[in-house]
């Protein structure tokens, strides 16, 4: 009879301990956001280039990365969405802004717009991104397949399907995140070199 008392108590306790470990150090979730390489890079900066106006965008991602969580390859036609793991803000934002930012960092120049952008403006060279493919494998490489086109001014100078890959130099999100921002700086290198 005894024991029948104490069971109330007993659950009750354990369900305080269960809500104080969760609150300690369980499964917390982290956010992550991409950052511009051209910013932190130690190649040599470019002279400075004022008058010159890049447009970016419009920037598109296939449905799959459209999403808060990070996404991961675990073989050719398997993916991982973390729920642990998880994009800071949007993706499609985030990467935009990566972008323009290496463009920066690679052209020396501040004039920069996303798409859309003022009426007035008017960039001697805009590029379109639609991305298909920015995944991969923790510990392993993450892969970047873009179809982009760049524009000067209403002349479409080129159209490229790049697929790029980058290693990722660790087994966690922090090294994975790393990795797309280093395949994506590649990606800017590439449009730049087209647009000189």
């Amino acid at each position: 009879m005894t024991s029948l008392k104490l069971l109330p108590l007993l659950l009750a306790s354990t369900l305080t301990l269960s809500a104080c470990s969760s609150l300690i150090g369980g499964d917390e979730t982290r956010f992550y956001s991409l950052k511009a390489v051209a910013l932190s890079s130690a190649e040599k900066a470019p002279q400075a280039n004022p008058n010159l106006r890049i447009g970016i965008g419009p920037v598109s991602l296939t449905r799959l990365l459209r999403r808060p969580q990070i996404v991961t390859r675990k073989s050719g036609t398997e993916i991982a969405m973390a729920e642990e793991h998880q994009w800071g803000g949007i993706l499609k934002e985030d990467l935009t802004i990566v972008m323009a930012d290496n463009f920066a960092g690679l052209l020396g120049t501040e004039n920069i717009e996303q798409y859309p952008w003022k009426l007035d403006f008017k960039p001697k060279y805009h590029v379109r991104i639609d991305i298909e493919q920015l995944d991969g494998q923790l510990g392993g490489q993450v892969t970047l397949k873009a179809r982009w086109r760049l524009m000067r001014g209403r002349e479409e100078i080129r159209v490229v399907n790049s697929v790029l890959s980058a290693p990722v130099k660790g087994k966690d999100y922090n090294a994975y995140v790393a990795a797309q921002s280093d395949v994506l700086y590649q990606l800017s290198k590439l449009i730049v070199k087209e647009m000189r």
